[in-house]
């Protein structure tokens, strides 16, 4: 028997149709995972699209609520305002009662033979105006003597040329001294020696009766030490 030939194959359809049947064993299809279902959108609410658009920066503050530098304790700013009360009171408290630096004291020469008892506590220089009341002479050392009156009463003064010199004095004419008054000699130590000014005599007395007020208020403020 001769073998019948098959009919509508050929070698190519056998072999494609092997390879498709190797290639579906070595890997089977698998089912596709379905879509999920998309949710249709949903449309804002009335009052939300009716709010307007906030365009500001948001800042948000991750560490917390700060203090400014000035805010604390309340009782620890009232101890510290209490101490630096306390330290200028002690200030004030060791500040002396009287001013040390030199002074000059406008007087008569009787105030100022009473008033130098004090020159040892206080330094001062003596202010007075007193009539000429002799001719001026040469002492020791270059020295220069003369007389000043006032009223009744009369002071020895001295004048040394070391800084400036005497002026040309006219006796029986008002000048204005100034020096340092030494008790023990009963001397007027003179640093400066003019005559004094019309403007000076018309406030003379002034003068005088405000450097007495200053220095029995000064004498007081001694006692009390």
């Amino acid at each position: 028997m001769k073998p019948t030939p098959h009919s509508g194959f050929s070698p190519m359809a056998q072999q494609s149709s092997y390879r498709q049947l190797t290639l579906n064993n070595q890997y089977p299809k698998q089912p596709r995972p379905l879509a999920a279902p998309v949710p249709p959108p949903s449309r804002p609410s009335a009052p939300l699209a009716a709010q307007p658009q906030n365009k500001s920066w948001n800042f948000t503050n991750s560490f917390g609520p700060q203090r400014l530098p000035f805010e604390g304790n309340s009782s620890t700013i009232k101890s510290q305002a209490a101490r630096q009360t306390h330290n200028q009171q002690d200030k004030v408290a060791q500040k002396p009662a009287f001013e040390t630096s030199l002074r000059i004291l406008t007087s008569v020469i009787n105030g100022m033979r009473h008033w130098s008892q004090f020159k040892d506590k206080v330094p001062y220089l003596f202010e007075i105006f007193a009539t000429l009341d002799s001719a001026v002479t040469l002492g020791r050392h270059g020295a220069k003597n003369f007389l000043m009156r006032d009223g009744k009463t009369v002071v020895q003064c001295v004048f040394y040329e070391t800084e400036q010199e005497l002026p040309r004095l006219i006796r029986g004419q008002v000048h204005r001294c100034v020096g340092n008054y030494d008790r023990s000699r009963d001397v007027l130590m003179c640093v400066s020696v003019r005559p004094g000014l019309p403007s000076e005599l018309r406030n003379a007395q002034e003068a005088v009766k405000a450097c007495d007020a200053e220095m029995r208020g000064l004498v007081k403020l001694l006692s009390e030490v």
